[in-house]
């Protein structure tokens, strides 16, 4: 030690050894408090803003403060997904509901605990040049829109049965074409932009941004935004849902609860703090700067949001509006066979309960 120079006063030394060890032990009980939390693996049928209350409640770690961690990951299709679920791989699929419909009538055994979208939220885009070849706009009549898919020689889907594929069937048969002559090729959900951007299909429907991106890029033009209520029967019903095993939900009620509510919490802060909600969607990984401009999420963001429900619990009504989708499409051939929309046969509110 330097001549002249003492030790620091032990006043002084034996504070700030306590404040360290008290800041160690905060922290090392913060990690295992972080590590003892029980784990769940959630997958999406797709990364479109349909999922929004996914990404905000994953961003805003709601699942943390519901007691569980969540571990998120996309599957490139509802099929995979709820497959996912019925293999056990994963704990939760957010699929849309007409989905857990078809998987039902095949076997698998699919419960929806939650529902955080409330509107068919599809935007329906085809190669600029189709639209500018028949003459057709946003503001033409819905039904010679709709007459354009007719005429598409392929139309790209995520997955077979799924919705992106349902909803030409159901709307073609609308205007009196033939569901079956349309022709689908399936791509997952990140590769139907791409797809049509390079001229390798004709159209595509996917939940915002994808088909937005396309027009933005001078490539696609969208012809119907579904979120925008034109056809009613397509409005007011569970359309993106959370589903499990009814196995699993019986033996983790608890698990089941904190997803099903951190979900709904993220929903329903899109009408408690709609700025906050808008930030956190912003940061989250699928929907920063880096992937979409400000333009393409401005847009896609204010198309979603309204669809978005208060809280995330059902109703029979709608779950019948989600089994008249079903028939309409095609996925019900047999409208006898129609299961029940009472709770407990699709879908129960027992886990989400009611927001607060």
């Amino acid at each position: 030690m330097p001549k002249g120079a003492s030790f620091p006063s032990s006043r002084i030394i034996r504070p700030v050894i306590l404040t360290a060890f008290i800041l160690v032990f905060s922290l090392g009980g913060q990690a295992r408090a972080q590590k003892e939390l029980p784990e769940v693996i959630i997958a999406t049928a797709v990364s479109t803003l349909a999922f929004a209350a996914v990404w905000v409640a994953e961003q805003l770690k709601y699942f943390e403060q519901e007691g569980v961690r969540a571990k998120i990951t996309v599957a490139g299709g509802g099929s995979p997904c709820q497959a996912a679920v019925v293999g056990r791989s994963v704990n939760f699929c957010a699929s849309s509901s007409e989905g857990l419909i078809l998987a039902r009538l095949e076997g698998a055994p699919l419960m929806a605990i939650q529902a955080h979208n409330r509107t068919l939220t599809l935007s329906l885009v085809v190669r600029k040049e189709i639209a500018e070849k028949f003459k057709v706009t946003r503001e033409s009549p819905l039904n010679d829109r709709i007459k354009v898919f007719t005429q598409l020689k392929t139309i790209g889907a995520t997955s077979p049965g799924a919705v992106s594929e349902q909803i030409f069937k159901f709307l073609v048969k609308k205007v009196g074409g033939n569901p079956e002559k349309l022709k689908f090729v399936y791509l997952g959900g990140t590769e139907l932009a791409p797809a049509l951007m390079n001229n390798i299909i004709d159209g595509f429907g996917q939940s915002p941004p994808g088909a937005e991106t396309t027009e933005a890029a001078g490539k696609g033009y969208v012809l119907i935004s579904l979120s925008q209520g034109e056809i009613p029967e397509l409005t007011d019903y569970p359309y993106e849902v959370l589903m499990a095993r009814p196995d699993f939900v019986d033996k983790n009620p608890k698990l089941a609860t904190a997803v099903a509510r951190a979900i709904s919490r993220g929903g329903a802060l899109f009408h408690s703090n709609p700025q906050e909600a808008r930030a956190a969607l912003r940061a989250h990984r699928f929907s920063n700067p880096q992937r979409l401009t400000d333009e393409v999420f401005d847009l896609s963001s204010s198309l979603v949001k309204e669809a978005i429900p208060k809280w995330g619990d059902m109703t029979e009504e709608g779950w019948q509006r989600v089994l008249n989708f079903s028939i309409g499409a095609g996925i019900l051939k047999d409208p006898s066979k129609a299961p029940s929309a009472k709770e407990g046969v699709l879908w129960t509110n027992k886990y989400v309960g009611k927001g607060p």
